[in-house]
């Protein structure tokens, strides 16, 4: 579950939903608001955390940001962080080795943000479609050892086919059933199903929780939807 919100709603939420969501997602916008005080928050209600902080530097830069943040978790409870794939192969390979080197910490690689369109990337200079984009980068982060990419649901089936199994798939841009029209200002979305069909193994879900009148009733509507799919 994405907290892009305030200290106290963030709070409340994970102390009503703890017992069915099994890692929260942390980026700037919480980060910048609480600082890593909120290590301690996460350690006492006994949950993993993972830091979407989507680095982009030189390698050593990144090396170091990761090491730091690796330093403040005085209670192991980081379970994964993002850079971005287009930093490129030394600096994907440097923040491998640097986690692993430090502890347990996943790398994920983020290859084109649910934000963007083929125009997007056109503007850039990226002359190819989203779905070749993301192929690239997915091999550039399985040549790399990271342990996983982070990918909309539409690019699944291009990840698995170019890399198998060997990469864990962190999916953002999930909107519930009754609400998967419901875009804001992300563009390749998908319903909980959807994605766990096109090979999901991590979903992630922000705005349709933190945003409804009852965000425990929110996450039982979307639980209830993937224990149904894990039946079928």
């Amino acid at each position: 579950m994405a907290l892009d919100t305030d200290i106290d709603l963030a709070k409340k939420i994970v102390e009503s939903t703890k017992d069915m969501v099994g890692i929260y997602k942390v980026g700037p916008v919480l980060w910048m608001r609480w600082g890593h005080e909120a290590l301690s928050f996460f350690a006492a209600q006994k949950v993993r955390v993972f830091l979407d902080f989507k680095f982009h530097d030189i390698p050593n830069t990144v090396c170091e940001a990761i090491r730091s943040l690796i330093a403040m978790d005085k209670s192991g409870v980081i379970w994964g962080m993002t850079v971005h794939t287009s930093g490129g192969y030394s600096m994907l390979k440097s923040a491998v080795e640097t986690a692993r080197e430090l502890g347990s910490v996943k790398i994920f690689g983020v290859t084109v943000l649910t934000s963007l369109r083929e125009k997007d990337l056109y503007r850039v200079g990226i002359n190819r479609s989203v779905e070749a984009q993301v192929k690239k980068l997915a091999a550039l982060a399985l040549d790399t050892h990271c342990d996983g990419v982070v990918a909309s649901a539409h690019e699944l089936a291009v990840i698995r086919k170019a890399c198998g199994r060997e990469l864990l798939c962190v999916v953002p841009g999930i909107r519930a059933q009754t609400n998967a029209k419901a875009t804001w200002d992300q563009k390749r979305v998908a319903s909980p199903t959807d994605a766990l069909e096109a090979g999901a193994d991590y979903l992630v879900v922000g705005r349709d929780i933190y945003q409804a009148e009852n965000p425990r009733e929110q996450v039982e509507v979307l639980t209830g939807a993937i224990r149904a799919w894990e039946k079928n």
